[in-house]
């Protein structure tokens, strides 16, 4: 897979390490853990969330999502392999996580090196209930900090029958965005489905864009329900198909499957064979492995 630009993201990693966990394949994995050691993880346990295609840092922050995620399949490694150094890993970053990530009892977006503060808000989609309690269960997180964070995600309220973006700790409120990002959606439906929530109002949205219009588009109006843009993303595709495996609607699941493979490379004479959304030999990497990964836990359905 070719992609221009080398600007690399932590977020990326923790999804190819999911992907190699996915896949059984313990080099692969082996190869990720090394890259986090080398290019991203600091000795303190503060992970860089972006580097440069240098692999320099220039940002100070560090990202609560793409942590969890890291420590989450990390743990999940170790209990497949039993390779110590993974458990060691996600004892790190879990450790700095809780020292300082966690404002007002809650672990909030990112801590901030350079302003030695911790965020005041907590993004919903960031709020991954079973990777919380995962790592709550191996006492590398604070179960009350945890149940603190969960509860923003379970006591959320709905709009329009969408979920809020955001809850700020200071001010104990959340936000609805007017346009609302369906990737956002699917993600915090995907971890409602996790703990055996199905988030029947966005199910519903789903199905009836499905029937309505064959597809999804990325972003909608909250109050008509209506999209304001005409693109649509393998990776949303890819994270709905991921939220409705776990939620066992598996027909609806290869509809949208199927809609997704419109996206795709198909001439196999083509250098980018198999990629999806090429423009001008570029591509963006979430749009090539979440499909991926969906595809992956699909073909493991049938």
């Amino acid at each position: 897979m070719v992609v221009s630009g080398r600007e690399t993201l932590s977020e990326t990693l923790g999804l190819w390490m999911s992907y190699a966990l996915d896949k059984n394949d313990q080099e692969l994995f082996d190869k990720i853990h090394e890259q986090l050691h080398e290019l991203f993880l600091e000795n303190d346990g503060f992970v860089h969330w972006k580097l440069t295609e240098d692999g320099e840092s220039e940002i100070s922050t560090n990202a609560l999502i793409d942590d969890l995620r890291i420590a989450e399949v990390l743990l999940d490694a170790y209990n497949r392999w039993d390779a110590e150094e993974y458990l060691e890993t996600a004892d790190l970053i879990n450790e700095y996580l809780s020292s300082h990530n966690v404002n007002h009892g809650i672990l909030t977006d990112y801590y901030d090196q350079e302003e030695n503060d911790a965020s005041s808000d907590i993004t919903l989609s960031y709020i991954d209930i079973q990777a919380m309690n995962k790592i709550a269960e191996e006492e590398q997180l604070n179960g009350q900090v945890v149940e603190e964070t969960m509860r923003v995600l379970t006591e959320a309220p709905l709009d329009n029958g969408f979920y809020p973006s955001s809850y700020n700790v200071v001010t104990e409120t959340y936000t609805f965005d007017d346009e609302i990002n369906i990737v956002d959606q699917a993600i915090i439906a995907y971890h409602y489905a996790r703990v055996g929530q199905p988030s029947v109002a966005f199910l519903s949205f789903i199905q009836e864009e499905m029937d309505n219009r064959g597809l999804v588009r990325g972003i909608y109006d909250r109050e008509t329900r209506d999209p304001i843009v005409q693109y649509e993303s393998p990776a949303i595709y890819g994270f709905l198909i991921l939220y409705l495996l776990e939620i066992n609607e598996i027909e609806l699941a290869k509809e949208i499957f199927e809609r997704m493979k419109a996206f795709q490379v198909t001439e196999e004479s083509n250098d980018y064979y198999g990629g999806y959304s090429i423009q001008n030999g570029d591509t963006h990497i979430f749009d090539n492995l979440l499909p991926l990964m969906a595809e992956q836990q699909l073909e493991q359905r049938d």
